[in-house]
C-alpha cells in the first residue's frame, strides 16, 4: 500500500513539475517578448509649456531671418499694418474724439488660419464703433495663410493679444 501512494505521490508531483515549467516557459517567452519592446519605446516627456513655442506663426517674407526674436517682431510688425489697413478702408468717424487702447485676441490655428477670438474694447468706445469686431474680422480674411506656431516640432494652435491705438 505504501508503494501506491509513492506511486501516486510521485505521479502527482510529476505532473506538477511540468505544469510549472509549462507555465514558466510560457511566460517566459512574453516576458522576453514584453523585454524587447521597452527598449524600443521611447520615454515622453509629458511636461509641456503652452506659453512659449519653439517657433512663432510666420507671414511669409518673415521666415527668411534667422533670429527668433527678429521673427515675433516681423510677425507682430505684418500682422499690426494689415490689420491697420483693414481699419483704414473702412474709414471710421466718430462724433468725439478718441485715445483709446483696443486689445485684439487673435488666434493662429494650426493650419495657419487667422480668427479673431476676442476684443477687449472699452464700452464707449464699443458705443462710438459698434462694427469694429466685424471690421477686424473682414481684415483677418484677407490674411495670407500664415506658417504656424511650431511647438517640438508640432505645428500647434497660438493665442496672442494685438494691441490696437485709436487716436482722432
Amino acid at each position: 500500500m505504501l508503494y501506491f501512494h509513492l506511486l501516486k505521490y510521485n505521479t502527482m508531483l510529476k505532473q506538477f513539475f511540468t505544469a510549472v515549467c509549462c507555465i514558466l516557459f510560457v511566460a517566459s517567452c512574453n516576458y522576453f517578448d514584453s523585454f524587447s519592446k521597452r527598449e524600443t519605446i521611447q520615454k515622453v516627456d509629458t511636461i509641456v509649456d503652452f506659453n512659449s513655442v519653439d517657433a512663432f506663426p510666420l507671414f511669409p517674407n518673415c521666415s527668411d531671418i534667422p533670429s527668433r526674436e527678429k521673427q515675433q517682431i516681423c510677425f507682430q510688425m505684418e500682422m499690426s499694418q494689415h490689420i491697420y489697413a483693414a481699419l483704414k478702408t473702412f474709414r471710421l468717424h466718430t462724433s468725439e474724439k478718441l485715445n483709446d487702447t483696443i486689445l485684439v485676441k487673435l488666434q493662429v490655428s494650426a493650419a495657419g488660419k487667422t480668427t479673431l477670438s476676442g476684443v477687449i474694447i472699452a464700452p464707449n468706445v464699443k458705443q462710438l464703433i459698434p462694427e469694429f469686431d466685424s471690421i477686424v474680422t473682414i481684415g483677418l480674411e484677407k490674411l495670407p495663410t500664415l506658417q504656424p506656431a511650431i511647438k517640438r516640432a508640432m505645428p500647434v494652435t497660438t493665442e496672442f493679444t494685438l494691441p490696437i491705438v485709436l487716436k482722432n
